[in-house]
Protein backbone atom coordinates (compact mmCIF):
# COMPACT_ATOMS: atom_id res chain seq x y z
CA UNK A 1 0.00 0.00 0.00
CA UNK A 2 1.63 3.21 -1.13
CA UNK A 3 -0.21 5.48 1.31
CA UNK A 4 0.10 4.09 4.83
CA UNK A 5 -2.86 6.05 6.19
CA UNK A 6 -5.20 6.85 3.31
CA UNK A 7 -7.71 4.64 1.56
CA UNK A 8 -5.91 1.75 -0.23
CA UNK A 9 -7.01 2.61 -3.77
CA UNK A 10 -4.31 0.37 -5.22
CA UNK A 11 -5.93 -2.70 -3.66
CA UNK A 12 -9.66 -2.09 -3.48
CA UNK A 13 -12.27 -1.84 -6.25
CA UNK A 14 -15.00 0.40 -4.81
CA UNK A 15 -18.54 0.92 -6.10
CA UNK A 16 -21.78 2.45 -4.79
CA UNK A 17 -25.10 1.03 -6.05
CA UNK A 18 -27.14 3.94 -7.42
CA UNK A 19 -29.47 4.92 -10.28
CA UNK A 20 -29.05 7.02 -13.41
CA UNK A 21 -31.86 9.44 -12.54
CA UNK A 22 -33.56 10.34 -9.30
CA UNK A 23 -32.54 9.98 -5.66
CA UNK A 24 -30.45 13.15 -5.94
CA UNK A 25 -30.51 13.55 -2.17
CA UNK A 26 -28.74 10.21 -1.81
CA UNK A 27 -26.15 11.08 -4.46
CA UNK A 28 -25.34 14.36 -2.73
CA UNK A 29 -25.16 12.60 0.61
CA UNK A 30 -22.75 9.94 -0.67
CA UNK A 31 -20.45 12.44 -2.34
CA UNK A 32 -20.31 14.58 0.82
CA UNK A 33 -19.97 11.62 3.18
CA UNK A 34 -17.26 9.82 1.22
CA UNK A 35 -15.21 12.90 0.40
CA UNK A 36 -14.96 13.96 4.02
CA UNK A 37 -13.88 10.43 5.01
CA UNK A 38 -11.34 10.12 2.20
CA UNK A 39 -13.12 7.28 0.39
CA UNK A 40 -13.33 7.31 -3.43
CA UNK A 41 -16.80 7.73 -4.94
CA UNK A 42 -17.67 5.56 -7.94
CA UNK A 43 -21.37 5.14 -8.63
CA UNK A 44 -22.63 1.99 -10.34
CA UNK A 45 -25.80 2.84 -12.25
CA UNK A 46 -26.33 -0.13 -14.56
CA UNK A 47 -29.44 -2.33 -14.29
CA UNK A 48 -31.98 0.30 -13.35
CA UNK A 49 -35.51 -1.08 -13.57
CA UNK A 50 -36.01 -0.05 -17.25
CA UNK A 51 -32.75 -1.85 -18.12
CA UNK A 52 -33.98 -5.23 -16.89
CA UNK A 53 -35.22 -6.71 -20.15
CA UNK A 54 -37.01 -10.06 -20.50
CA UNK A 55 -33.77 -11.46 -21.90
CA UNK A 56 -31.81 -10.41 -18.81
CA UNK A 57 -34.51 -11.81 -16.55
CA UNK A 58 -34.39 -15.11 -18.40
CA UNK A 59 -30.61 -15.25 -18.08
CA UNK A 60 -30.12 -14.24 -14.45
CA UNK A 61 -33.44 -14.05 -12.56
CA UNK A 62 -35.62 -16.95 -11.42
CA UNK A 63 -39.27 -16.81 -12.64
CA UNK A 64 -40.72 -16.41 -9.15
CA UNK A 65 -38.65 -13.33 -8.25
CA UNK A 66 -40.75 -10.48 -9.61
CA UNK A 67 -40.32 -7.44 -7.30
CA UNK A 68 -38.81 -4.85 -9.71
CA UNK A 69 -36.81 -2.70 -7.21
CA UNK A 70 -35.31 -5.76 -5.52
CA UNK A 71 -34.49 -7.39 -8.86
CA UNK A 72 -32.76 -4.22 -10.04
CA UNK A 73 -30.70 -3.89 -6.86
CA UNK A 74 -29.67 -7.55 -6.95
CA UNK A 75 -28.48 -7.20 -10.54
CA UNK A 76 -26.46 -4.12 -9.59
CA UNK A 77 -24.55 -6.14 -7.00
CA UNK A 78 -23.91 -8.94 -9.50
CA UNK A 79 -22.81 -6.39 -12.10
CA UNK A 80 -20.30 -4.91 -9.66
CA UNK A 81 -18.83 -8.36 -8.93
CA UNK A 82 -18.47 -9.01 -12.64
CA UNK A 83 -16.77 -5.65 -13.26
CA UNK A 84 -14.44 -6.30 -10.33
CA UNK A 85 -13.35 -9.58 -11.89
CA UNK A 86 -12.32 -7.66 -15.01
CA UNK A 87 -9.64 -5.91 -12.93
CA UNK A 88 -6.52 -7.28 -11.28
CA UNK A 89 -7.38 -5.85 -7.84
CA UNK A 90 -7.63 -8.28 -4.90
CA UNK A 91 -10.58 -6.75 -3.01
CA UNK A 92 -14.06 -5.45 -3.88
CA UNK A 93 -15.85 -2.98 -1.59
CA UNK A 94 -19.57 -2.48 -2.23
CA UNK A 95 -21.94 0.10 -0.74
CA UNK A 96 -25.58 0.93 -1.21
CA UNK A 97 -26.41 4.61 -1.61
CA UNK A 98 -27.80 5.39 1.85
CA UNK A 99 -24.78 4.64 4.03
CA UNK A 100 -23.11 6.72 6.72
CA UNK A 101 -19.42 6.09 7.42
CA UNK A 102 -17.69 6.24 10.79
CA UNK A 103 -15.40 9.23 11.29
CA UNK A 104 -12.39 6.91 11.45
CA UNK A 105 -13.67 4.64 8.67
CA UNK A 106 -10.43 4.48 6.69
CA UNK A 107 -8.17 3.72 9.65
CA UNK A 108 -10.42 0.95 10.93
CA UNK A 109 -11.03 -0.40 7.42
CA UNK A 110 -7.29 -0.77 6.98
CA UNK A 111 -7.09 -2.61 10.29
CA UNK A 112 -9.76 -5.04 9.13
CA UNK A 113 -8.00 -5.57 5.82
CA UNK A 114 -4.74 -6.34 7.62
CA UNK A 115 -6.52 -8.75 9.98
CA UNK A 116 -8.13 -10.55 7.04
CA UNK A 117 -4.67 -11.32 5.73
CA UNK A 118 -4.41 -13.18 2.46
CA UNK A 119 -6.53 -11.90 -0.45
CA UNK A 120 -6.93 -15.55 -1.43
CA UNK A 121 -9.09 -16.11 1.60
CA UNK A 122 -12.66 -17.00 0.61
CA UNK A 123 -14.35 -14.49 2.90
CA UNK A 124 -16.81 -11.62 3.07
CA UNK A 125 -16.61 -8.86 5.67
CA UNK A 126 -19.85 -7.10 6.62
CA UNK A 127 -18.86 -3.59 7.69
CA UNK A 128 -22.26 -2.29 8.80
CA UNK A 129 -24.83 -3.01 11.47
CA UNK A 130 -27.57 -4.14 9.08
CA UNK A 131 -30.72 -5.31 10.92
CA UNK A 132 -28.92 -4.24 14.11
CA UNK A 133 -26.91 -7.45 14.28
CA UNK A 134 -24.05 -7.35 16.76
CA UNK A 135 -21.63 -9.70 18.44
CA UNK A 136 -22.40 -9.59 22.20
CA UNK A 137 -20.09 -7.26 24.11
CA UNK A 138 -18.67 -10.06 26.27
CA UNK A 139 -17.38 -11.88 23.15
CA UNK A 140 -15.35 -8.92 21.92
CA UNK A 141 -11.55 -9.06 22.18
CA UNK A 142 -9.24 -6.07 22.42
CA UNK A 143 -7.66 -5.30 19.06
CA UNK A 144 -9.81 -7.78 17.15
CA UNK A 145 -12.00 -6.37 14.36
CA UNK A 146 -13.32 -9.45 12.53
CA UNK A 147 -15.64 -12.02 14.13
CA UNK A 148 -16.99 -15.23 12.57
CA UNK A 149 -20.76 -15.16 12.03
CA UNK A 150 -23.39 -17.71 11.11
CA UNK A 151 -25.27 -15.41 8.75
CA UNK A 152 -25.01 -12.20 6.73
CA UNK A 153 -25.59 -8.68 7.98
CA UNK A 154 -27.33 -7.06 4.97
CA UNK A 155 -25.64 -5.82 1.81
CA UNK A 156 -25.41 -2.08 2.48
CA UNK A 157 -21.62 -2.36 2.97
CA UNK A 158 -19.29 -5.31 2.54
CA UNK A 159 -15.87 -6.36 1.29
CA UNK A 160 -15.23 -9.54 -0.74
CA UNK A 161 -12.13 -11.17 -2.20
CA UNK A 162 -11.72 -12.43 -5.75
CA UNK A 163 -12.47 -16.07 -4.81
CA UNK A 164 -15.82 -14.94 -3.38
CA UNK A 165 -16.73 -12.91 -6.48
CA UNK A 166 -15.81 -15.83 -8.72
CA UNK A 167 -17.81 -18.32 -6.67
CA UNK A 168 -20.87 -16.05 -6.43
CA UNK A 169 -20.93 -15.24 -10.14
CA UNK A 170 -20.62 -18.90 -11.07
CA UNK A 171 -23.43 -19.77 -8.66
CA UNK A 172 -25.71 -17.08 -10.10
CA UNK A 173 -25.00 -18.22 -13.66
CA UNK A 174 -26.08 -21.72 -12.73
CA UNK A 175 -28.91 -21.09 -10.26
CA UNK A 176 -30.16 -17.52 -10.95
CA UNK A 177 -31.31 -14.89 -8.47
CA UNK A 178 -34.45 -15.95 -6.63
CA UNK A 179 -34.77 -13.47 -3.75
CA UNK A 180 -33.54 -10.10 -2.46
CA UNK A 181 -29.77 -9.75 -2.61
CA UNK A 182 -29.18 -9.78 1.15
CA UNK A 183 -30.99 -13.11 1.52
CA UNK A 184 -29.49 -14.44 -1.71
CA UNK A 185 -25.87 -13.93 -0.68
CA UNK A 186 -26.52 -15.51 2.69
CA UNK A 187 -27.99 -18.63 1.07
CA UNK A 188 -25.36 -19.07 -1.60
CA UNK A 189 -22.41 -18.20 0.65
CA UNK A 190 -23.54 -20.89 3.05
CA UNK A 191 -23.62 -23.40 0.20
CA UNK A 192 -20.29 -22.21 -1.19
CA UNK A 193 -18.42 -22.40 2.11
CA UNK A 194 -17.65 -18.69 2.19
CA UNK A 195 -16.55 -17.27 5.53
CA UNK A 196 -18.96 -14.66 6.88
CA UNK A 197 -17.21 -12.11 9.09
CA UNK A 198 -18.72 -9.22 11.02
CA UNK A 199 -16.68 -6.06 11.57
CA UNK A 200 -16.95 -5.07 15.24
CA UNK A 201 -17.87 -2.52 16.11
CA UNK A 202 -19.47 -1.63 12.77
CA UNK A 203 -18.04 1.30 10.81
CA UNK A 204 -21.07 1.82 8.53
CA UNK A 205 -24.74 2.52 9.24
CA UNK A 206 -27.64 2.29 6.79
CA UNK A 207 -29.65 5.48 6.40
CA UNK A 208 -32.86 3.78 5.31
CA UNK A 209 -32.79 1.81 8.57
CA UNK A 210 -31.81 4.55 11.02
CA UNK A 211 -34.47 6.97 9.76
CA UNK A 212 -32.28 9.25 7.63
CA UNK A 213 -33.88 8.08 4.37
CA UNK A 214 -37.06 6.33 3.32
CA UNK A 215 -36.44 2.86 1.96
CA UNK A 216 -36.45 2.48 -1.81
CA UNK A 217 -36.97 -1.30 -1.75
CA UNK A 218 -39.43 -2.31 0.96
CA UNK A 219 -43.10 -1.50 0.63
CA UNK A 220 -43.22 -0.54 4.31
CA UNK A 221 -42.41 3.14 4.81
CA UNK A 222 -42.79 3.94 8.49
CA UNK A 223 -42.42 7.56 9.72
CA UNK A 224 -38.75 8.42 9.91
CA UNK A 225 -38.91 9.54 13.56
CA UNK A 226 -40.49 6.21 14.53
CA UNK A 227 -37.78 4.33 12.63
CA UNK A 228 -35.03 6.40 14.22
CA UNK A 229 -36.21 5.81 17.79
CA UNK A 230 -36.82 2.10 17.21
CA UNK A 231 -33.44 1.70 15.53
CA UNK A 232 -31.53 3.40 18.35
CA UNK A 233 -33.28 1.29 20.98
CA UNK A 234 -32.34 -1.92 19.18
CA UNK A 235 -28.85 -0.64 18.44
CA UNK A 236 -27.79 0.00 22.00
CA UNK A 237 -29.48 -3.02 23.57
CA UNK A 238 -28.10 -5.39 20.95
CA UNK A 239 -24.59 -3.96 21.22
CA UNK A 240 -24.68 -5.30 24.77
CA UNK A 241 -26.66 -8.51 24.42
CA UNK A 242 -26.12 -9.44 20.78
CA UNK A 243 -28.65 -9.67 17.96
CA UNK A 244 -30.84 -12.22 19.71
CA UNK A 245 -31.90 -9.67 22.30
CA UNK A 246 -35.66 -9.33 22.64
CA UNK A 247 -36.13 -5.73 21.57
Amino acid sequence: MADKSGFPRDLVFTRVCHVKQGYDDRRRHIVREFERRGVPVYFYTEWDRPDVTPEIRAELVAPGFVHPPAVSLALKHVGIWRDFLETDLPYCLVFEDDVFLARDFVAKFRQGLAELGSPDRKAVIYLGNGSNYYTPSWNLRKGQRLYPALHARCTDSYLITRPVAEARCAWINQNKISTSIDHQVERMDDQLGIEMLWFERPIVEQGSENGAFQTSISGKNYPRLYKSVKWKWKKYTRMIFGHNARS
